[in-house]
């Protein structure tokens, strides 16, 4: 039976293949309007989306150095349009670090360095990191998105959308060609050439969550190394105080002489 079997299942690979292959060279890519509506949907749909109002996020990041791993405790909480705070447990007993965007300012506040105001680009990234609604009107945040090739990544084949943001950064998203789902975001960061991989979607209240995000960057040797893992242990929606989005004094104090 096996024998049988296997040979079919080869052909059948193969030929999958070879006609997947032949349409991406043959058939105009689908545009990134296309492709952005389609992750919506695969999410749940702009109606199920927009259900939610706010969100709280909660679980481990580990901060990997070679074999070195630390991990800290998080909480994020989320809402429309524009706030967002993050809570991270630091290790070995060193506290708090928190920042977030409370629809004006972005602000951070590390209990070794004391609170910061981002301005610019950081502010910008921040706000945009804040969109509740990002999955919805993505595309307004680029100055330009296009489309520019199926590509393998990661065992996956996906589209891959070549971006350049608002404020000039080039950003190159990836989603599967087969779910329709991101499965990664490309850029440069303080770790050089850097991938943020989303994975391990699960149905939270209608929506598609990932629920583990990887972020990898480029070493020497060319090679992409595990420098992040964030897992989410729980995510909930339309739970949260609108207060919790109030900066610290301090934060605020800083604020006003800045401005």
């Amino acid at each position: 039976m096996i024998s049988v079997t296997l040979p079919v299942v080869l052909v059948i690979a193969f030929l999958s293949g070879f006609d997947a292959s032949n349409q991406a060279a043959t058939e105009p890519l689908p545009g990134a309007t296309h492709i952005t509506e389609r992750y919506a949907r695969a999410l749940g749909g702009s109606e199920a989306i927009r259900k939610h109002s706010s969100s709280t996020m909660r679980g481990t990041i580990e901060y990997r150095d070679g074999a070195d791993v630390l991990r800290a405790l998080f909480v994020y909480y989320d809402a429309a349009p524009y706030l967002r705070l993050e809570r991270v447990t630091l290790p070995g007993g060193a506290g708090e670090a928190i920042g977030g965007f409370d629809g004006k300012i972005a602000w951070s506040l590390d209990p070794r360095s004391g609170p910061h105001i981002l301005s610019g680009d950081d502010r910008e990234s921040e706000k945009r990191d804040a969109d509740f609604y990002y999955a919805l009107d993505e595309l307004t945040w680029f100055k330009s998105m296009e489309n520019i090739a199926v590509e393998d990544f990661e065992g996956r084949p996906c589209y891959h959308l070549h971006g350049v943001n608002n404020w000039g950064k080039s950003n190159d998203h990836y989603y599967d060609r087969e779910t329709g789902l991101l499965t990664a975001y490309e850029f440069e960061s303080e770790l050089g050439p850097t991938r943020e991989i989303f994975s391990d979607y699960k149905k939270i209240d209608g929506v598609l969550v990932p629920m583990k995000q990887t972020v990898k960057a480029r070493n020497k040797a060319g090679e992409w190394e595990v420098k992040q893992v964030i897992t989410y242990d729980s995510v909930t929606f339309n739970d949260v105080d609108l207060k919790v989005f109030l900066p610290p004094q301090t934060v605020r104090g800083l604020a006003a002489k800045s401005n």
